[in-house]
C-alpha cells in the first residue's frame, strides 16, 4: 500500500499522538510506503517553524525522519483537482506522481473529494481501517 501522509496528520502525530501517530509509526516501520514531495516538506517545515515555533534544529531532525521512511517524488505539475483551496492541489499532485492508493488527511476540503484521480482521500481512522483490512494480522 502507498500513501501520502498530509502535513496535518504528521503535525498531529508529533504533538498529540493517537491515531495519527499510529499512521506515522506504520510508515516508519515499513508497513506501507509513505510518499512525499518537496512541496509537502516545505509546508511541513513552515508549519513547524512558523505556527508551532519549533527551533530549526528540531525541524531539520523531523524532516530527516520523514525522509527516512518516505519515497521522495517530483509531483505532476499540471493537474486538475476540484478543490476550494488551490494549495491542496499539491497533495493530490504528489499522490498521483507517487502512484498512491491513499491520501491520509484531516483537511475537510480534501476529504470532501472522497477520491481524486483514482486515489482514495481518507481520514486517519478510515485509512487505519483499510490498512488493517488488507493485512492478514492486525498490528
Amino acid at each position: 500500500m502507498r500513501a501520502v501522509i498530509d502535513t496535518n496528520v504528521i503535525i498531529s502525530a508529533l504533538f498529540w499522538g493517537g491515531q495519527p501517530r499510529r499512521v506515522v509509526d506504520h510508515a516508519a516501520s515499513g508497513r506501507f510506503q509513505a510518499i512525499t514531495c518537496p512541496e509537502l516538506l516545505i509546508e511541513l517545515e513552515d508549519v513547524l517553524a512558523e505556527d508551532f515555533g519549533v527551533p530549526q534544529e528540531r525541524v531539520d531532525l523531523i524532516l530527516r525522519d520523514v525522509l527516512s521512511f518516505s519515497e521522495l517524488i517530483a509531483p505532476i505539475q499540471e493537474i486538475e483537482v476540484p478543490v476550494r483551496d488551490h494549495a491542496d492541489v499539491k497533495v493530490i499532485a504528489c499522490a498521483v506522481a507517487g502512484r498512491a492508493d491513499f491520501v491520509v488527511t484531516g483537511d475537510r476540503d480534501l476529504l470532501a473529494l472522497g477520491e481524486a484521480h483514482g486515489i482514495r482521500v481518507a481520514t486517519v481512522r478510515a485509512f487505519l481501517q483499510a490498512y488493517h483490512g488488507k493485512r492478514p494480522h492486525s498490528a
